[in-house]
């Protein structure tokens, strides 16, 4: 029996292990070559409109876009459009980065005019390479009596 014991211990072992890769929890996990996170999750793309009236009275077009400009540029454009002159039409908006675990505000801007029926802002900023970005506007429309609001939120783009 000793004999038996010595001789399986001596005799080399071998080890197969499976050609699969094992699961690993990474928040790193799926990011694209150059990203410094994980990509955010995919949302719809926001969009709504409120007013104080029952049903929205002044604007019919409000957007927000993100586009790459030259190097680490990004470009912010905003338009937003009502059916006559309003008394004040604006829009704030900013430019916010994923952090990985939530979008921060990177930059912002506003723009405001008076006895318009058009206003469009835009925006040229340097941004980090390897995060994500997106452009959240909130356009408002008032006439001296209503209010409308349309909030806007671009999908995400990786610099």
């Amino acid at each position: 029996m000793k004999v038996t014991l010595v001789l399986t211990l001596a005799t080399p072992a071998l080890l197969i292990l499976p050609a699969e890769q094992s699961a690993v929890a990474s928040p790193m996990m799926n990011v694209p070559s150059g990203a410094r996170t994980a990509p955010p999750p995919l949302e719809p793309q926001e969009y709504s409109i409120r007013s104080r009236a029952a049903t929205t009275v002044h604007i019919y077009h409000a957007i927000g876009s993100l586009t790459r400009g030259e190097g680490l540029h990004a470009i912010v454009n905003t338009a937003t459009m009502t059916y006559k002159d309003m008394k004040t039409l604006s829009v704030n908006y900013r430019l916010e980065r994923w952090t990985g675990t939530a979008w921060v505000t990177f930059k912002g801007s506003s723009s405001t005019q008076t006895r318009t029926s058009v206003l469009r802002s835009n925006a040229d900023w340097e941004v980090t390479a390897g995060y994500y970005y997106r452009v959240v506007s909130v356009h408002t429309a008032n006439d001296g009596t209503t209010s409308d609001q349309s909030v806007h939120s671009t999908p995400s783009v990786l610099f």
